[in-house]
């Protein structure tokens, strides 16, 4: 079940690759870094500032060099926002 995760000040939400391609109504999932599809059971995390989704492995290669920018968090709430109850979350 999707759910919203905390790394620091980023919005972000883990799903599975099937619960992505629902919330987009796609067929299938890529990590939008490596580029490998994945199964609809893999998990990975949709990453509202960057509005990609992205494997565990990339994800934590990202994390460990992302910088949180205050002036991006407008557009990484608007993405957050809309995609949010797609995955069944409420928007606090």
């Amino acid at each position: 079940m999707a759910k919203q995760i905390s790394y620091g000040k980023f919005l972000l939400i883990e799903c599975t690759a099937g619960e992505l391609m629902n919330a987009v109504g796609s067929d299938i999932c890529i990590c939008d870094w490596c580029g490998k599809p994945f199964l609809p059971s893999d998990k990975g995390v949709y990453i509202a500032f960057l509005n990609h989704w992205y494997c565990w492995n990339c994800f934590l290669d990202w994390y460990a060099r992302a910088k949180w920018y205050p002036e991006d968090e407008d557009y990484e709430r608007s993405n957050f926002e809309f995609y949010a109850p797609r995955f069944g979350i409420k928007c606090q």
